[in-house]
């Protein structure tokens, strides 16, 4: 402490303290624009898919279009590139893939995500997401997923919209619930008939019905069935 005071001496350890701090603002600068050079790949328009050699850890996070086109239909989700995705990528997805593609000394350049309708900037022909890189040859590395867990409820709401013969058998099982669960009393006061052709006969109209309604319904507020869409960037097909 009562030293004398070299000048050289504390301009040296001044340099040094410098120095690293230098290093650590630009090791922090450059982790940075990585970072930034990672989210606007993920808003980029690309078609290279990345072809790598995965370690038998990272094969397990490996679907095909197959897989996820199934998810997507039973479930009434999306499968589009990441630049319709509107919300923002969380910050343990860019991380995750920082260390992707450092553990494999390569740049992932497109990719893909599965998430509800709503959360995509869908365009005009006229809600969970899961972010996938594209291995090519219709496989797709999981990288990260967010959000909750589907409601077990929604396999049971996206099942009549999964595709035509769902739609079809629903709308059917609904009339006979409908005809066939009223109560004897009020079939007779309607038309003194035959219970059960009288049944028969009102299922088959609640159906017409029915089919007629929902049809208009679809189109109107353009919905189709969820084999079509599940991989559209149009809201309204």
């Amino acid at each position: 402490m009562f030293e004398s005071i070299n000048l050289q001496k504390e301009l040296q350890q001044e340099r040094t303290k410098t120095e690293v701090l230098e290093e650590v603002y630009l090791l922090l600068d450059q982790e940075a624009q990585s970072e930034e050079r990672i989210k606007e790949r993920l808003k980029e328009e690309s078609s290279r898919a990345s072809f790598i050699q995965l370690d038998l850890e990272d094969c397990s996070s490996v679907f095909t279009l197959k897989q996820i086109r199934n998810v997507c239909i039973n479930y009434r989700l999306r499968f589009l590139d990441t630049r319709y995705f509107k919300s923002v990528f969380p910050y343990e997805a860019i991380q995750k893939i920082k260390a992707f593609e450092k553990k494999y000394n390569t740049q992932l350049s497109q990719f893909k995500i599965i998430a509800p309708a709503t959360a995509f900037d869908l365009q005009n022909i006229n809600k969970d997401p899961m972010l996938f890189a594209v291995l090519g040859k219709d496989r797709f590395l999981l990288i990260h997923q967010w959000g909750k867990d589907l409601s077990w409820t929604k396999r049971i709401t996206a099942w009549p919209v999964k595709n035509f013969r769902n739609y079809f058998l629903t709308l059917w099982l609904v009339a006979f619930l409908f005809s066939f669960t009223m109560p004897s009393s009020v079939m007779m006061e309607i038309m003194p008939l035959r219970e059960l052709t009288l049944r028969c006969w009102l299922t088959v109209h609640t159906f017409i019905f029915l089919m007629g309604v929902t049809l208009w319904l679809g189109l109107s507020y353009d919905k189709t069935f969820s084999n079509l869409n599940w991989d559209s960037k149009y809201y309204n097909y």
